[in-house]
């Protein structure tokens, strides 16, 4: 997963994935520069984006039930600006 145009509160502290059933966030792993991985089989919905200074933010619904690696799916969440 890439992560772009994140503006407004700093570079990402934590990226987490939440179960398409459930409740739990599992973390994700940064790769290198805004790639994040998460290696799953599951089902998945949007992630949880945690900034360097602590601030959440939730993009739900982003990752369609037939996701493919590779594919763009877009979200317009993005911290507010300082």
């Amino acid at each position: 997963m890439a992560i772009e145009y994140e503006s407004g509160d700093g570079d990402l502290g934590a990226v987490e994935l939440q179960m398409q059933c459930g409740t739990a966030w599992a973390p994700m792993e940064r790769s290198w520069g805004a790639v994040w991985r998460y290696q799953s089989g599951s089902s998945l919905q949007g992630p949880r984006l945690t900034s360097g200074s602590g601030n959440t933010l939730v993009a739900s619904n982003v990752i369609p039930a037939g996701w493919q690696p590779g594919n763009t799916y877009r979200s317009v969440v993005n911290f507010g600006t300082n």
